[in-house]
């Protein structure tokens, strides 16, 4: 292997020989040459070229270094711990444990393939509301890219009318917009490897779904404004719906681990809710969230508790919510499933957020939440040891 270079500088200089003394100047006209483009080699990899010519990362960085950084990232994106993946999502995912194990394979599955004209995946997560279908999105943007920066999130509910589809992808030329890009072209050319959350989908025109056809089937969007193609291929497609969800809830608790069969049943309850066949062809999958039940149902309200009364930069005592608390969310969530957890979180942010705030005011640390009759009382468990103390980071500063 040492010797190869040697054999063709070898090889070069005896050919250079035969030409002098066949011909003189092609002699010298070739050496001049090699020279020239010997000097071109040492300038541009030693980076002695004008600032002006030179690359901006050359200019301004170690490209060297970037370039390897960058590729040891894309590689680490290529293979996924779908064991260590699931158990993550999980963890943050109440209720859900199904979902979790199968969107993990799947996603372990699509992104080695790496398919060039197709996004790495197209997955709709359908169920009844408030089960955790878009929060379950949003934390497989933050598993895979580090942070939710990569989720490019679209309320498709306010694409009612088949005119908004010019919102997403662009106005022709002639019409008032057509000098910006669409919402969703332009993410995607400014964050191509990203997860696309098309929220509440059914809520969306089918003139737009159809738009998606491209997108999904050649791996590109055409940007209508001025016809370029912006690509799709490394990006992941979650759709979430409440369409046909007491349906897709009975299925996902009748059928367990039956993949295949959770698969087309989700798929035929969805066409008979009025989604085109041609959109739910180029779904790869359909996820069906059960709906939530017993302690899961706590532990998403105790959850929910605990995030609001940070807030306030407070924390819940350990043990700190009152039993009968829990055991009214689970007992309210069979009379009011229309809005899942949400509706029962949000009843009890309006009992206790007046408590948190005259907690902060009393420069609590710790509270705990206590049940009496109808209302929820907030009591202060802990105060901070200086009332005039900076709260920890993340804590917020107590009225005065």
């Amino acid at each position: 292997m040492m010797g190869n270079p040697w054999i063709l500088r070898a090889a070069i200089v005896l050919f250079i020989i035969a030409v002098d003394r066949a011909d003189t100047r092609l002699a010298a006209l070739l050496v001049m040459t090699a020279a020239l483009g010997s000097l071109a080699i040492f300038t541009f990899k030693g980076r002695y070229l004008p600032r002006f010519i030179m690359d901006v990362l050359d200019r301004l960085t170690d490209k060297a270094a970037l370039e390897r950084a960058f590729d040891a990232k894309q590689r680490q994106l290529s293979i996924i711990d779908a064991d260590a993946l699931s158990q993550r999502l999980k963890s943050r995912v109440i209720g859900q444990n199904g979902v979790a194990d199968r969107v993990a394979v799947q996603i372990r599955r699509r992104i080695a393939a790496q398919r060039k004209d197709k996004p790495i995946a197209i997955f709709c997560f359908a169920g009844p509301p408030g089960v955790g279908k878009t929060h379950l999105a949003k934390v497989l943007a933050e598993e895979l890219y580090g942070g939710r920066d990569h989720l490019l999130f679209f309320d498709m509910s306010q694409f009612g009318q088949p005119h908004a589809a010019s919102s997403l992808f662009g106005q022709a030329r002639g019409y008032v917009g057509s000098q910006s890009y669409g919402a969703l072209t332009a993410a995607l050319r400014d964050k191509p490897s990203a997860i696309v959350l098309l929220d509440e989908f059914e809520k969306a025109h089918p003139e737009v779904h159809k738009r998606f056809l491209t997108a999904w089937n050649d791996g590109f969007i055409t940007e209508v404004s001025d016809g370029s193609h912006i690509a799709t291929n490394e990006a992941i497609f979650i759709l979430t719906t409440n369409a046909a969800s007491r349906r897709i809830g009975e299925i996902a608790a009748e059928q367990g681990e039956d993949v295949e069969a959770i698969d087309r049943l989700a798929k035929s309850a969805l066409s008979d809710a009025a989604f085109a066949p041609e959109v739910l062809s180029r779904i790869d999958e359909v996820f069906a969230f059960r709906e939530l039940q017993g302690l899961d149902i706590a532990r998403v309200v105790a959850l929910e508790i605990e995030a609001l009364a940070g807030q306030f930069g407070l924390e819940i005592e350990a043990g700190g919510i009152d039993i009968d608390i829990l055991m009214h969310a689970i007992a309210a969530m069979s009379d009011r499933m229309n809005g899942g957890v949400r509706d029962v979180a949000r009843a009890i942010e309006r009992q206790i957020s007046d408590g948190l705030i005259e907690a902060r005011a009393q420069n609590a640390r710790t509270v705990r939440l206590v049940k009496q009759g109808s209302a929820v009382a907030v009591v202060v468990a802990q105060k901070r040891d200086h009332p005039n103390a900076a709260p920890a980071a993340g804590e917020a500063l107590p009225n005065k």
